[in-house]
């Protein structure tokens, strides 16, 4: 792996640093998934504080599904891109750390060389599509936390930690055990030096509450449809708000509109609808003059 030089670690902490501040200030941050170049520059030049790299977006651009199946080396080329397209933090999604405790140090460095403020980092099992969502053990997960934390101090570094218990993805069906699992490793995440708790499938005002409430850091959530509003999220106290795969999601609903108008009518009017090629060009160059 490359060298991490001072110019580097100065460069990424000076990312981190900001990354936190705009985690712990009163406004919820709001961190739009970019998923490639393009994506980046235009939430970029949309006046987004921070974005976050989608691993499912990485993935689907590359040809696969989400969760570790594509490398590292993949996913830290495309967040250097991400990263490089804008001026602004960017947050990795670190998924599971790729690898056990002795070798989460280096997907950190992998993320500091890739021009990243941070990364995500979850505590489910790999699972195939359809089974049953595991936890990994809490003392596993904390083993991991506790190498990140190593490396940090070896270097130097300021690099921004976003926690991820998936209690609610794995209790499903049990609302209760899902809330006090998630606070529980919630704390415990928050004592290894966590910056940020992420949860996933929490769309209750008053789950929400008690999240904030009960965790001694800032929380974090995945909004989807049914999520509550950005202004209701605020008054919650919610400190960050990411999209996951929505706008991969968006961009590949306009593509296939577009595809299969040409397949049906061989006409393209829908195109009528997308960015000018004009505004696009002026995005690439605006961005590439920062």
């Amino acid at each position: 792996m490359k060298e991490i030089t001072s110019d580097i670690l100065a460069s990424a902490n000076a990312h981190s640093e900001r990354l936190r501040e705009l985690i712990i200030s009163p406004e919820t941050l709001v961190m739009p998934g970019a998923y490639d170049g393009l994506s980046a520059r235009l939430f970029g030049a949309m006046g987004f504080k921070a974005i976050q790299c989608a691993s499912g977006g990485i993935a689907a651009g590359l040809g696969y599904k989400d969760g570790e199946v594509v490398t590292l080396e993949q996913t830290l080329h495309l967040s250097q891109i991400i990263a490089e397209a804008v001026t602004v933090p960017v947050n990795g999604d670190g998924e599971r750390g790729y690898g056990n405790a002795a070798e989460v140090g280096d997907t950190v460095r992998g993320y500091i060389l890739a021009g990243c403020a941070g990364m995500n980092i979850e505590d489910s099992n790999p699972h195939p599509p359809g089974e049953p969502i595991t936890l990994v053990p809490v003392d596993k997960h904390l083993e991991k936390l506790e190498a990140i934390m190593a490396t940090k101090r070896a270097l130097g570094s300021e690099f921004f930690v976003n926690a991820r218990p998936d209690s609610f993805l794995a209790f499903r069906d049990n609302p209760d055990a899902a809330l006090e699992e998630g606070i529980s490793r919630g704390k415990m995440y928050a004592a290894a030096g966590a910056d940020c708790i992420f949860f996933l499938g929490v769309t209750s005002a008053e789950v929400i509450k008690l999240l904030v409430r009960e965790i001694p850091a800032p929380v974090s959530i995945l909004a989807g449809s049914e999520a509550p509003p950005l202004s209701v999220l605020q008054d919650l106290g919610i400190a960050r708000v990411s999209y996951g795969t929505s706008f991969a999601r968006a961009a590949a609903g306009a593509l296939s509109r577009v595809a299969q108008e040409i397949l049906e009518s061989g006409t393209i009017k829908s195109l009528n609808e997308a960015m000018a090629g004009s505004d696009m060009a002026q995005i690439m160059r605006s961005n590439l003059e920062h």
